[in-house]
């Protein structure tokens, strides 16, 4: 049965969570301002090299080549930027992901606890509600299972396909750059 010192240990486990989430994000919000910042040192101090190099063009034709080189620089940094902070945030929906599953385990653990106290508080008379309860709760724990590990896998499946799209729009990026 439930009582006050499991309701409030529900909540004192609920809060260390969601404090746990909150750290995690603020990290990756640091990690994303970080790369925010260096990216735009970065493109700050290629834009003066390259305004500097244009003005050195002796003619129209090599004014209009070291602008298609810098588009193809660009190209290639946007798609590292891109690459970078896509692998923040599946890094982060991933930590999110575990520590939510994790507490969802923990959530049920405590709930069939619950559901198990009351059953063998019955009388021994129920023996039949008891069974009856029982293969419920273990047909409920192996559906449970099954929605995860498809939800899961779902995840995966999600998380490579766009892990592949960005991995292919950076070569070909790359490639683009190579051949300029």
């Amino acid at each position: 049965m439930l009582n006050a010192e499991k309701v409030v240990s529900a909540h004192k486990a609920q809060l260390a969570a969601l404090h746990e989430m909150t750290g995690k994000a603020l990290d990756v919000v640091e990690k994303i301002a970080q790369l925010n910042l260096d990216t735009a040192r970065n493109h700050l101090q290629a834009h003066d090299e390259h305004v500097k190099t244009l003005m050195s063009a002796k003619d129209l034709k090599s004014l209009a080549k070291l602008n298609e080189e810098l588009l193809q620089k660009i190209a290639g940094k946007t798609a590292n930027y891109s690459q970078e902070l896509f692998k923040l945030a599946s890094g982060m929906g991933s930590e999110f992901g575990e520590l939510v599953q994790s507490q969802m385990k923990d959530a049920q653990k405590e709930f069939f606890s619950a559901v198990e106290v009351t059953v063998n508080s019955l009388p021994e008379n129920a023996a039949s509600v008891k069974d009856a309860i029982k293969s419920a709760m273990a047909q409920a724990a192996t559906a449970m299972e099954s929605v995860q590990k498809a939800v899961q896998e779902a995840q995966d499946t999600g998380s490579a396909q766009l892990s592949s799209m960005v991995e292919g729009t950076t070569k070909s990026a790359k490639s683009r750059k190579s051949t300029a």
